[in-house]
């Protein structure tokens, strides 16, 4: 009788444990996330190439002397009283291949004759808005940067400016450029953001010369249109690789364009 009690009661406690085994495996598995699919690197080439900006229709072409960078004036003189009513008003626009670059525009005010590498402006401001300046035949110069490889420079001279006139203006600038996005594999991976881009000028002999930019992976970079060679370096967890592009264009719509590169462990 104690001998089929006691085997009653081991075949009970071994089912027992064998339903909390399978119960804890199936909890197990259900609580594993997911792997995550691979990176993929986007296509090579170029999008969001902005439209045309919306310009006035009700400018004339003005008879300004030009230099630099500035190709074309359109302007026209209002009647309009500021808040300092001893000055006039400014309200200059600046594109570039039909994009409005003005958030990235500054325009100086300068005495005629003036030299920019000794002197200073007399005031300086944002292509964006309008302002106030005092009376009198200036030169305008206008400055275009985006970083260090993605610069245009260049003046209208002789603007003459009246208290309570408003000068309108847009102007024309060439300013030709892409924004490049480089990306970078090692053993068909994407190395997010872990390899950093040397820019040359194209042919420049690397071991003499400094690279004019740099900037790591995946980051949105304004480059002057033009033709480059670019150096990609990559140092993580002990493990180390580079490439190489050479002749890489950069065109002028102002759009963005994407290159992958294959990294080469060293």
């Amino acid at each position: 009788m104690r001998q089929s009690i006691w085997r009653t009661l081991s075949v009970t406690l071994l089912a027992a444990a064998l339903v909390v085994g399978c119960r804890q495996k199936e909890t197990g598995s259900t609580s594993e996330a997911p792997k995550a699919a691979p990176k993929e690197t986007p296509k090579d080439g170029v999008s969001g190439v902005p439209a045309p900006a919306e310009r006035a229709v009700d400018l004339a072409l003005a008879k300004l002397p030009l230099a630099g960078a500035v190709k074309e004036v359109k302007a026209k003189v209002l009647d309009k009283k500021g808040d300092d009513k001893t000055k006039g008003l400014v309200r200059l626009k600046v594109f570039a291949g039909g994009v409005d670059v003005g958030e990235n525009t500054r325009w100086e005010v300068w005495k005629p004759g003036s030299d920019p590498e000794e002197q200073k402006p007399e005031m300086t401001a944002w292509a964006t808005g309008e302002r106030a300046v005092p009376p009198g035949t200036w030169d305008l110069r206008l400055r275009y940067e985006e970083g260090a490889i993605c610069k245009a420079d260049g003046w209208i001279r002789k603007v003459k400016i009246k208290a309570g006139q408003l000068w309108k203006a847009e102007a024309d600038m060439a300013a030709p450029m892409q924004y490049i996005r480089i990306f970078a594999t090692l053993d068909g991976k994407d190395v997010g953001n872990n390899a950093y881009v040397d820019v040359f000028k194209a042919g420049t002999d690397q071991e003499e010369f400094r690279p004019i930019a740099g900037f790591w992976t995946t980051g949105k970079q304004a480059v002057a249109a033009g033709n480059y060679d670019l150096r990609l370096t990559y140092d993580k967890d002990k493990v180390k690789a580079k490439a190489a592009l050479k002749g890489f264009t950069v065109g002028g719509d102002h759009g963005i364009q994407k290159k992958t590169i294959a990294l080469e462990k060293q």
